[in-house]
């Protein structure tokens, strides 16, 4: 297959053959730290990472979150997702202006 051309989804992947997808390493799901994670936090880090699409560093805000899980549940994720070095906050928002806190993909938990 050449390398513009993406191969579609088969049906136990999903109901389109053209979907959005994530990346996530065998050495990640094999490390200590990704399975100390929480379910909950692996399902937002799953989501903020579809969401960055495949960019660094990303806008994600409180309320995207908690169309996924409880508000409280969201922000314990992304404390965890913070402490275990997945996520950095680059821009923390008050909630003025409703502008969304930004967040940056980190390698810090292969470090651990």
């Amino acid at each position: 297959m050449s390398r513009g051309l993406k191969a579609p989804f088969k049906p136990y992947e999903g109901r389109k053959t053209k979907d959005k997808h994530i990346r996530l390493t065998k050495n990640m799901m094999d490390s200590k730290v990704f399975r100390s994670l929480k379910p909950c936090t692996i399902i937002v880090y799953m989501y903020m990472k579809l969401w960055a699409n495949g960019q660094l560093e990303f806008d994600y805000s409180k309320s995207l979150g908690s169309n996924v899980v409880a508000p409280a549940t969201f922000s314990s994720a992304v404390r965890e997702l913070e402490n275990k070095g997945f996520i950095d906050r680059v821009y923390f928002s008050t909630g003025g202006g409703h502008k969304p806190n930004r967040y940056k993909f980190s390698d810090r938990w292969t470090k651990q």
